[in-house]
């Protein structure tokens, strides 16, 4: 099956693109207001509806466009496919990805251009390294979005180095292999990687697959800066600006480990107890990443793990602090707010858990689950009535963030399976997409508009 890795980034970016519909037309569906939550009306550069269909909702534009681009990339595929020669496929590749480039920039109105321009946008605002412009919550989510996507960026930059092969034949006349000559485009690739920084994406390749997390981390410390002092909200964006941060050394250590054997060929000089030391810091790292941010994840992302007592996991971090004035649980700015008898913003007294239950149930304005007190390690307000989904959620993401360390460990070598790679990044993929479902929903029921 022709099937190589040109095309596999290009169904990924598309899952990924297609799970972002589906979030948005489930949230839809289950009542919550997206544009309202992701401060799409706040952007610097509100982009309003300038499409002729300007009466669509926000995930009937989206599916729009990513429907015209996996149009464009099924019918590049399928030509590919019946081009006879290596050459030939890799130039329809690159007009596919002209093509889509193309899409993406086109200055018409036709094809969603606010959606366009709303994505555009949001990477610049991303990539922006200002620690003084405000971080909305839509640039938060597409910034974890890209950290899902990490492995796709070290991916893009080998099919560019396998493009530039078409428009340097030196490459193919230069290469030795015993009969007459060239005889895969595979083989010329090989050969140019080994003689560029093109191996194994190299140290651009590390580069690229540590920049999301390096986005992600500038926007946490661009909210630390801007909390006030000493507040919860402040340690929040601290703690979290840790999790980020220890993404760095699981990428190095991989790239390390990934470097000593090539083809069971050992290609290090160090020795075998310096070896050993090299992976026992890489498990070291890895473990800590992946259960600080599963934690990060229940804790603050979706903020479950709730009891009854008043006690919730994310106190663990940042626990709310205590002052003499008193909130109501069905204030939609209660955590919002500065206390105005404290020169300290955000530090609020909470209501005893009885009350707080009772108000929240008493609530018109609010859903609850069923009986007097909410499920285990859940929250008072859901919205969504069964907690199995959330229950379940909790699993997976536990699953699939240990999971993902198969992808980088060198004793597994995952990338030597069929597809093995593919597979493993569409599944996180998976789990970034019921992370910003979940995400999305706890902002919904903090509002009282829901």
């Amino acid at each position: 099956m022709y099937f190589p890795l040109t095309f596999q980034v290009l169904f990924l970016a598309l899952l990924a693109a297609l799970g972002w519909t589906t979030n948005l037309l489930l949230l839809a569906r289950a009542g919550i207001n997206v544009r309202p939550i992701l401060q799409l009306a706040e952007l610097p550069t509100a982009v309003y509806s300038d499409d002729s269909s300007a009466s669509d909702s926000m995930h009937q534009k989206v599916f729009r466009l990513v429907r015209a681009v996996g149009c464009v990339v099924a019918v590049g595929w399928l030509v590919c496919v019946l081009l006879p020669t290596p050459k030939a496929q890799i130039c329809a590749t690159i007009l596919t990805y002209l093509a889509i480039c193309c899409i993406l920039v086109m200055p018409h109105k036709a094809l969603c251009r606010s959606v366009r321009r709303q994505f555009v946008g949001s990477l610049v605002r991303i990539i922006n390294p200002s620690l003084a412009d405000p971080v909305f919550l839509s640039d938060v989510v597409m910034a974890d979005i890209l950290t899902s996507c990490a492995r796709m960026f070290a991916d893009l930059y080998l099919v560019l180095c396998q493009f530039s092969i078409v428009f340097r034949p030196w490459a193919f006349n230069n290469i030795d292999t015993g009969d007459s000559g060239i005889s895969t485009l595979a083989t010329a690739v090989r050969a140019e990687r080994e003689r560029s920084l093109c191996g194994d994406a190299g140290i651009i390749g590390v580069l690229l697959v540590a920049a999301p997390y390096a986005f992600r981390l500038r926007q946490c410390i661009n909210e630390y800066l801007n909390a006030a002092p000493g507040s919860s909200e402040a340690k929040r964006h601290l703690a979290n600006a840790v999790k980020y941060a220890s993404s760095f050394p699981v990428i190095c250590l991989s790239a390390a480990q990934k470097k000593t054997v090539v083809d069971g060929i050992m290609e290090t000089k160090y020795s075998d107890w310096m070896l050993q030391v090299v992976f026992g810091m890489w498990l070291a790292a890895v473990t800590f990443n992946s259960l600080y941010s599963f934690y990060w994840d229940i804790a603050f992302d979706w903020d479950l793990v709730h009891t009854t007592d008043g006690w919730k996991i994310a106190d663990l971090i940042a626990p709310v602090q205590n002052s003499n004035s008193v909130v109501s649980a069905d204030d939609p700015d209660a955590f919002t707010k500065p206390n105005r008898n404290d020169d300290k913003a955000y530090e609020l007294h909470v209501l005893s858990p009885a009350d707080a239950l009772a108000q929240i149930e008493n609530s018109p304005s609010t859903k609850t689950t069923s009986g007097s007190c909410f499920p285990p390690f859940l929250r008072p307000k859901l919205c969504f009535s069964s907690p199995l989904l959330y229950y379940i959620a909790m699993a997976i993401d536990f699953l699939l963030r240990v999971a993902w360390t198969m992808k980088l460990s060198s004793h597994i070598q995952i990338d030597m399976l069929a597809y093995g790679g593919f597979w493993l990044n569409a599944i996180e993929i998976y789990r970034r997409w019921q992370w910003t479902f979940l995400r999305i929903e706890k902002e919904a029921a903090a509002s009282s508009g829901y």
